[in-house]
Formats: C-alpha cells, sequence, structure tokens
C-alpha cells in the first residue's frame, strides 16, 4: 500500500499561503507544518492495519491523505461531496493535501465515506484526535497560535464529519461518541476536569457525556 508522503518545505507558492492565512483559520497552518509529525510511519502502519486485519484489500488512496480529508471536513463543517469541490476550488485544501494546482479531486466521495466508516469502526478517528492534540500541546506553537488551534480541534470534532457512519453504529451511539469525544479532547487541551467543561456548557447532552467518559 502507497504511503503518503508529502514534501516537508514549503514552497514558494506555500510560503505565500502561509503568510495570508490569520489566526481564525489557523488549522489549515498547522497542518500543513506539522503533517510529516502527525503522518509519520508508524501510525500510517497503523492506518494501514485497518485493511490488511479484515481483508479488504488496499485503500484507493493513501489512508494518511484520507485522514488529512477527515480533520479539513471537520474543521469546516463540509459533507462529502463539499468536501470533493474544496479539494479543487480551496488553496488551504490543496495546500494541506498537497494537490496544489490539481485538476482532478485527489480521492473520490465515495472512497472518503468507505474510509470514515472503516475508520470509525477501528476507532482511528480517536488515535488521530489525540495525535493532534498532542501534537499541539507539545510546544510547537506559541500560545496565541496553539489557542486558535486549539479552537479549531474543538469544530473539527463535532459530529458531522462522522455522519453517515450510521452503518457502524446507530444514530444514539454516534452522537454519544461524539459528544464524549468532544468533553476528553476539550480536557485535555484545556486540562481541566470534563465536569468543570460540562458546567461550562449549555444542554444536558454534554453533561451526559462526561457521565459516561468518566
Amino acid at each position: 500500500m502507497e504511503r503518503w508522503s508529502p514534501p516537508i518545505r514549503l514552497s514558494r507558492q506555500e510560503t505565500m499561503l502561509m503568510k495570508r492565512l490569520t489566526r481564525v483559520r489557523a488549522l489549515f497552518g498547522f497542518l500543513r507544518q506539522h503533517r510529516h509529525e502527525l503522518f509519520d510511519d508508524a501510525f500510517q502502519e497503523q492506518l494501514e492495519s485497518m485493511y490488511r486485519t479484515t481483508g479488504a484489500g488496499d485503500a484507493p488512496n493513501a489512508p494518511a491523505l484520507l485522514c488529512m480529508v477527515v480533520l479539513l471536513q471537520g474543521y469546516v463543517g463540509a459533507s462529502d461531496a463539499e468536501a470533493v469541490e474544496l479539494s479543487l476550488v480551496d488553496l488551504r485544501w490543496q495546500m494541506c493535501l498537497n494537490c496544489l494546482g490539481a485538476e482532478r479531486p485527489p480521492f473520490s466521495q465515495g472512497g472518503l465515506q468507505a474510509f470514515r466508516e472503516r475508520m470509525i469502526a477501528h476507532e482511528m478517528d480517536r488515535t488521530l484526535l489525540e495525535r493532534t492534540v498532542a501534537l499541539v500541546r507539545s510546544g510547537a506553537l506559541t500560545e496565541g497560535d496553539g489557542r486558535a488551534v486549539s479552537k479549531a480541534l474543538r469544530a473539527a470534532i463535532d459530529s458531522r464529519p462522522l455522519a453517515g457512519a450510521g452503518k457502524v453504529e446507530d444514530t444514539i451511539n454516534l452522537l454519544g461518541h461524539a459528544a464524549r469525544t468532544i468533553v476528553r479532547i476539550v480536557s485535555t487541551i484545556t486540562q481541566r476536569a470534563p465536569e468543570e467543561i460540562c458546567h461550562a456548557t449549555t444542554g444536558s447532552g454534554a453533561r451526559s457525556a462526561s457521565a459516561e467518559s468518566s
């Protein structure tokens, strides 16, 4: 199975794009600069194991590339069809996916949906988010940028990127999974107790998720 090996050094075009990114969209820059750390050989080996254990054969795209799509998709709240379109029309997406100037999308809508279902079934979505949070906390960012990226991560782990996973989990379990993940990740980022996170939110869903995750 071919691994995703995008370049580490920024191109001239990427350098210009990075300068235009504000903290409002800090996650794009973070993912571009640190994708080689996030998707190292060890993690790509884990992703590849999702296919070996089921005998399903190779993925149509490198799993790490599709992982990046899932992160971006959750960040901006894009559907699968919108994600395919954004990979062609949004330079920030193209920069993160290493496909600047592409005339064809680097993945298909069906392939993305199938990958996400497999990812959730193997709980690799949790691993991906935990790795991303650990990278944010490693000191790779300034304090201000770290806060911006942490906020972006909270957006990236809502239930939208899990849409279409109903074949894997029923609707109630799916929503509970998303809520528990949000509480757990925000707690890790802020180093606050899950109960404190829940008290700061509105609605009973987050409080219920905290109780289940404890």
